[in-house]
């Protein structure tokens, strides 16, 4: 049987200051992988790379030492911490992007807007929605457009229990049921409870990883 490659790996990554090596590393040696059907969740006190590491995986920053590698054939989507305005710039409103997608991808948007209750505002234009609920269509956007990997920075930031609740179980559920790979940051203990794994960032480096029960 031939031996599956893991959806993303991080061999040895490291992203400079803006003034080069001689100004020290923002990330360094980061090593994990991540198959299909997992969740691994990035952990770590402020400043300890969580944002770096998953904007150099998603390639929206350079990396200056080792390799990124998404496994052949495999689509990443990418939700960031700020501002999510920018990644939900070109939709009008929730309503209008489910007309404008094929039937597959209009069904996931569907079904999404339903688990996080942003239906009855499918008609408020997106960028008039509060910060938390911009969050959280963000997140319907990018399932709906069915990736393969999923990276994910603060997912609960600015959400009340419920709303937080319920972005982790539809992305748990996606894991389990699709087989989609998440990488996110998790800043609080129940995006930890959701993981497979956790990877443990301290200035910029991995002290632990452990898999979780």
């Amino acid at each position: 049987m031939t031996e599956q490659r893991p959806a993303l790996e991080l061999c040895h990554v490291g992203r400079t200051e803006a003034g080069g090596i001689e100004s020290g590393f923002v990330i360094e040696n980061v090593n994990f992988t991540c198959e299909a059907g997992t969740w691994t969740a990035l952990a770590g006190p402020a400043a300890a790379g969580k944002t770096s590491v998953l904007r150099c995986a998603a390639g929206l920053d350079p990396v200056t030492a080792g390799e990124v590698r998404l496994a052949a054939g495999l689509r990443l989507a990418h939700v960031g911490l700020r501002p999510v305005t920018e990644q939900l710039a070109t939709i009008g409103t929730l309503g209008s992007a489910l007309g404008q997608l094929a039937a597959g991808e209009a069904e996931m948007l569907h079904g999404a807007l339903h688990r996080l209750d942003l239906w009855e505002e499918r008609d408020t234009p997106v960028l008039g929605l509060t910060e938390s609920r911009q969050r959280a269509a963000a997140v319907a956007i990018a399932v709906a457009d069915a990736p393969d990997v999923l990276l994910a920075d603060d997912l609960t930031s600015g959400l009340p229990p419920a709303g937080a609740a319920a972005v982790l179980d539809l992305l748990r559920d996606l894991v389990d049921r699709r087989g989609l790979c998440v990488v996110s940051s998790a800043a609080d203990l129940a995006s930890l409870e959701r993981a497979d794994a956790v990877v443990l960032l301290a200035d910029g480096r991995v002290v632990e990883t452990r898999v979780m029960p």
